[in-house]
């Protein structure tokens, strides 16, 4: 966590806020779940510290199989690459679109 987000971190995905202690707890579960993972960047548009982009992630869990969120990020980092803020929003594609796009 040190090495890609701030200590004062806050991500607020679906308007609910993450700060440090909770976007850790949210990971860890995630990491040991997904077996296979790849990001699908469509658009991005960088000016300085800030990032606004349209990304999907393909994912294989252990039990569950391909799963795919569409996400539309807007984030800024530190002069170190560190993620200070995301406000994030996110949908879950239908199976048969995760499916499909995961190939």
């Amino acid at each position: 966590m040190a090495r890609h987000y701030t200590p004062d971190v806050v991500q607020v995905s679906d308007g609910l806020p993450l700060d440090h202690d909770r976007l850790l707890a949210h990971l860890r579960p995630v990491r040991k779940n997904i077996v296979d993972c790849r990001f699908e960047v469509h658009e991005a548009v960088a000016e300085g510290p800030r990032i606004a982009a349209r990304l999907t992630i393909h994912a294989r869990t252990r039990k569950g199989g391909p799963t795919s969120t569409e996400v539309h990020l807007f984030g800024e980092f530190t002069e170190d690459g560190r993620m200070r803020r995301a406000h994030q929003l996110t949908r879950a594609l239908p199976a048969a679109e995760a499916s499909e796009r995961a190939q």
